[in-house]
């Protein structure tokens, strides 16, 4: 099927149903979008709307047996002047729109450059899907022709004709599963390979306490590049006691590598064996942390967490994969579930062996998919508050078990975006600083900490969001910080989720996926300190806030 008729006629249903899909493109979302990232989201709806809009007055032909014009062509220009006249007549309520998105983040309100650089990306993202879209149906026909060669009888009756469809759309199938295996290869083996690729602003650490040291059972070449980071980075004692202004020592950190060989449970053992290595066990504060898809833990959190603490602390990960976590969480779900698991399982026996007078006190953290990761590792809430002494869980995506289900049990009342759960006893949630204490009832030990952001899409875009209302944004449950202007629209809604999940960092801090200096609150939340006063608890929340806007990887 031929998208674009001629070169200079477009189909008329096409391209009314293409300038309607620009217009729901520009309404709000959770997050503000670059103007480039508008522009092409411009683009991509109109190309999708008028490959929508073209099967459905096709198929409207088809019904109407021959009274309706199977093709409904005009001048390309006209239906041009058409679109532009009803996007520049709607765009003072798309200004609005996407100013009161921007507001809600902390960030300035759009100006005419912008959009003038978003035009010009709405013709690259046009351009970039009808060529996509004409590769598709090149790809479909050839299939098809293809497909005619295994299908018997006359081919001129009805039932043969759908006959030779279905073959086609399984040899797609088939085609499509293929490519997508391909790609996954690919993706896995460039990331194996940059993960061996190290920063060389992070030097081996010379710290006996530190893996990928001389000293280490882990080697140098085996941590990847986001444990090179981990263990080559983070504070010393000299430096932690300059900001508390008290005695500090030496934190350990504790990383294996995919690069070490076994299977997850033997790396596991060899994190064990580096905790006893390390005298992980005379510390004060323990803290297994979950990675995300590459390995990389927010140095905000785990930096803070060794500054709260003097120094006293251990931190343990153990990386699982190479990719990304959005590639991971496609291609590879089961890794983030099976590795962390296996780490959580080791340190947790190796800690409960412990003179339990004597033991450090064991937390758990994980940011994105390193939540996930944790909380994979406990049969229920319940098993995490036995099994743990203190858990900070950050950005928890959306199909997490454990998460979704104290939401389902909050107190009846309580939002969705921000619940409370029996009076917050044990489990808190928090979008800000100071935010768990905000109940202002005692909050007992086992204390676990969920933080999560109004606007934070990992948290709240899940495939529901394509044909239900999602509870986040009904009246009484929906946060605060998102635009009043932002309404549920079916199928558009999703869509936009997964922009805004793509563009979730791109945010100023204290928003959207980013919860470095959040984190810190919550750690000292649940796991205390090292009887900092609020000077120094003031001088390390300073120090946190000058960190660089990361990437989650």
């Amino acid at each position: 099927m031929r998208l674009l008729q001629s070169k200079h006629q477009l189909d008329l249903g096409g391209a009314v149903v293409g300038v309607l899909a620009v217009l729901v493109s520009l309404t709000p979302s959770l997050l503000p979008r670059p103007s480039w990232a508008q522009g092409l989201v411009c683009g991509l709806a109109f190309a999708v709307g008028y490959g929508v809009g073209v099967g459905m007055w096709r198929l409207a032909a088809r019904v109407s047996r021959g009274r309706m014009r199977p093709h409904a062509e005009t001048a390309w220009w006209l239906v041009t002047a058409i679109g532009l006249a009803g996007v520049l007549a709607l765009m003072p309520l798309a200004v609005r729109w996407q100013n009161s998105v921007r507001e809600a983040v902390g960030e300035p309100p759009t100006s005419g450059f912008d959009w003038f650089i978003g035009a010009i990306f709405y013709a690259v993202g046009v351009t970039l899907a009808f060529s996509i879209g004409r590769g598709v149906a090149r790809g479909w026909r050839a299939l098809h022709r293809l497909s005619l060669r295994w299908v018997p009888g006359d081919r001129s009756r009805r039932r043969i004709r759908l006959l030779d469809g279905a073959v086609t759309l399984v040899a797609m199938l088939v085609v499509a599963s293929a490519a997508i295996s391909v790609l996954s290869w690919l993706l896995t083996v460039v990331s194996v390979q940059r993960n061996r690729a190290y920063d060389p602003l992070f030097p081996q650490p010379t710290s006996e306490l530190r893996s990928g040291s001389d000293a280490s059972l882990v080697a140098w070449d085996q941590v990847g590049q986001a444990g090179a980071k981990i263990v080559g980075g983070g504070p010393d004692a000299a430096q932690i006691e300059a900001v508390t202004g008290v005695p500090a020592e030496e934190p350990i950190r504790v990383y294996v590598g995919i690069d070490v060989p076994g299977t997850f449970e033997e790396r596991a053992q060899v994190a064990v064996a580096e905790l006893d290595r390390t005298g992980a066990a005379d510390r004060s504060v323990l803290m297994i942390a979950g990675t995300t898809g590459s390995g990389w833990l927010d140095p905000a959190a785990i930096d803070g967490f060794e500054y709260l603490h003097a120094g006293d602390t251990a931190i343990v990960a153990q990386q699982y994969g190479a990719t990304g976590s959005p590639v991971s969480a496609l291609l590879t779900p089961d890794l983030s579930q099976d590795g962390t698991t296996a780490l959580v399982e080791a340190v947790t026996d190796w800690w409960a062996g412990l003179p339990e007078a004597d033991r450090p006190q064991l937390i758990v953290y994980g940011l994105s998919l390193g939540s996930f990761g944790i909380q994979s590792a406990y049969d229920s809430g319940d098993d995490l508050l036995v099994r743990t002494e203190g858990a900070v869980l950050a950005g928890t995506p959306s199909f997490t078990p454990v998460w979704s289900a104290y939401q389902d049990t909050r107190d009846p009342g309580s939002p969705y975006s921000l619940p409370v759960l029996d009076d917050g006893e044990h489990v808190r949630w928090a979008d800000e600083w100071g935010g768990l204490e905000a109940l202002g009832e005692p909050w007992q030990e086992t204390r676990v900490a969920y933080l999560q952001h109004g606007t934070d899409p990992i948290v709240w875009i899940g495939p529901s969001v394509i044909w239900s209302e999602p509870e986040w944004l009904k009246p009484g449950q929906r946060s605060p910080d998102i635009s009043d202007d932002m309404t549920w629209i079916p199928v558009v809604t999703a869509f936009q989720g997964v922009i805004d999940l793509i563009l979730s960092t791109a945010v100023p801090e204290d928003a959207g996926h980013k919860y470095g200096n959040l984190a810190v609150d919550g750690l000292h939340e649940v796991s205390g300190d090292a009887g900092l006063d609020e000077q120094a608890l003031e001088r390390v929340r300073t120090l946190i806030e000058t960190y660089d806007t990361y990437v989650v990887e």
